[in-house]
């Protein structure tokens, strides 16, 4: 993110030693994790909310949808009919091997 390397990490440290003293870096380097720690916090809970605020605007936009009631009823009505139709042909093929015994219905899946 920043690019901060080893050695101006190292010079950092170097001026804080210079300009705090020794007696109060350790206390110094403790305030300043907390500091981080804090911001990282507040970070990670900004960018939590902000992914959940967008789930949630994504939620809205598909319930807010509007589909075509005409085409839901030609699906409901066409697949039946389509059914209905395989079934009087399975039931046709059916007694037609029925009439003549010694011929097998190569298509049907459920007699094999």
């Amino acid at each position: 993110m920043f690019d901060i390397g080893f050695w101006e990490l190292l010079l950092i440290a170097v001026v804080a030693l210079v300009v705090v003293g020794p007696e109060r870096l350790p206390k110094l380097i403790r305030v300043v994790g907390l500091w981080v720690g804090r911001a990282n916090a507040s970070v990670q809970a900004i960018r939590t909310e902000i992914s959940q605020e967008l789930r949630a605007e994504e939620l809205k936009q598909a319930l807010n949808k509007t589909i075509d009631v005409s085409d839901i009823e030609e699906a409901i009505t066409s697949k039946p009919s389509m059914r209905s139709d395989s079934i009087d042909s399975q039931s046709t093929d059916k007694k037609a091997s029925e009439d003549t015994p010694g011929k097998s219905i190569e298509s049907d899946p459920i007699e094999r």
